[in-house]
């Protein structure tokens, strides 16, 4: 095009003519590299105990490694069990009734535990920390017997959705039933929001946030392509059983909840790492997983914890009901097969 130009200058003498065409000239230049600046950088790392993959579209070769790292570690420095100066293990140690300091993320974060537990009749619920440590999962391995009806009579009236209180207003949060909280079924996905947050004030309007397996995607990966995110098959992990592209859905994000992600065997019994509230037990369902694309990755891995709990039929009739896009994966013989909410 760059030769045809000049050979369009040639036949014409005339100024305007010429400066016309040097005017169009430059804005196909402009063009021209802009597009080529429309690069894609990928960051990746190792956080809450796993790991993290971004990918972000930019004009401008930019590194933002530390940067993401720094907002993801903010919410692992409050939020994990694993560290003792993190906000929950102080909330843990705290006498009952006794008031802790927390930050507004974390109070809002809370509350909205208390909520979501609430609308999924205790299948979500960040109180069963004791459990999660007793079989196993946690930082403190308090695992002593299968057989325990009796160590259960403690948790019985413990957990409960309002069991513990909070004060938003000025920042503080206490226990009110002698419970170990433990927020590792909502962490990562308001991790993700918390990163997505962070990219848009950057002005990077396309990305791909993963954690942990968990999604969020914002834009088009390029001009033509969008996000393309796949649920891998439980019994094969090296194969995607369903491709989803981010495009169809509004501010897409994809948690997924299975027993075979975490398990661990005692006493010849296999054992999930997701406890059910109700039962006070690690769950036993049918299903392998399943998936939730909700408008926020906070949303949808809580929603992804309690319809795992629920398991196919209870959750795919509160789905429906409450209108979400729900996936459960199934294994029948040697295929897997899948049931979605009719909002999927």
């Amino acid at each position: 095009m760059i030769l045809a130009l000049k050979l369009f200058f040639r036949k014409f003498n005339n100024l305007y003519y010429k400066v016309l065409l040097s005017a169009i000239f430059l804005i196909f230049l402009l063009t021209f590299i802009t597009y080529e600046r429309e690069l894609l950088t990928s960051y990746s790392g190792e956080i809450m105990g796993t790991t993290y993959k971004v990918i972000a579209k930019s004009q401008e070769r930019i590194n933002l490694d530390k940067d993401i790292f720094k907002v993801l570690d903010a919410v692992n420095q409050e939020m994990s069990t694993y560290s003792n100066n993190s906000t929950i293990s102080k909330i843990n140690r705290s006498d009952l009734n006794k008031w802790v300091k927390v930050s507004k993320d974390f109070g809002n974060l809370a509350i909205l535990s208390q909520k979501i537990c609430i609308d999924t009749f205790g299948s979500f619920n960040i109180s069963v920390g004791h459990l999660v440590n007793y079989y196993g999962f946690g930082p403190k391995k308090d695992f002593l017997d299968i057989n325990y009806e009796e160590e259960m009579d403690k948790f019985i009236t413990e957990i409960k959705c309002n069991s513990y209180e909070v004060d938003l207003a000025n920042l503080k949060i206490r226990r009110l039933n002698e419970v170990y909280l433990d927020m590792s079924g909502i962490a990562k996905g308001f991790a993700i929001d918390k990163l997505s947050e962070f990219l848009e004030s950057k002005s990077i309007e396309s990305f791909l946030i993963e954690l942990g397996g968990e999604i969020r995607t914002k834009g088009f990966k390029s001009k033509n392509e969008t996000w393309k995110v796949a649920i891998e098959d439980p019994t094969n992990k090296n194969l995607p059983l369903i491709i989803l592209e981010a495009s169809n859905y509004n501010n897409f994000s994809l948690a997924t909840s299975g027993e075979y992600r975490n398990q661990r065997k005692i006493n010849d019994i296999l054992l999930s790492h997701t406890i059910d509230p109700d039962t006070l037990r690690p769950i036993k369902k049918d299903h392998l997983s399943v998936s939730v694309i909700s408008n926020n990755a906070t949303e949808a891995d809580a929603l992804a914890t309690a319809l795992n709990v629920m398991g196919e039929i209870k959750g795919l009739e509160f789905a429906n009901r409450n209108k979400l896009k729900v996936i459960y994966i199934n294994k029948e013989d040697e295929s897997v097969s899948y049931k979605t909410s009719k909002f999927f």
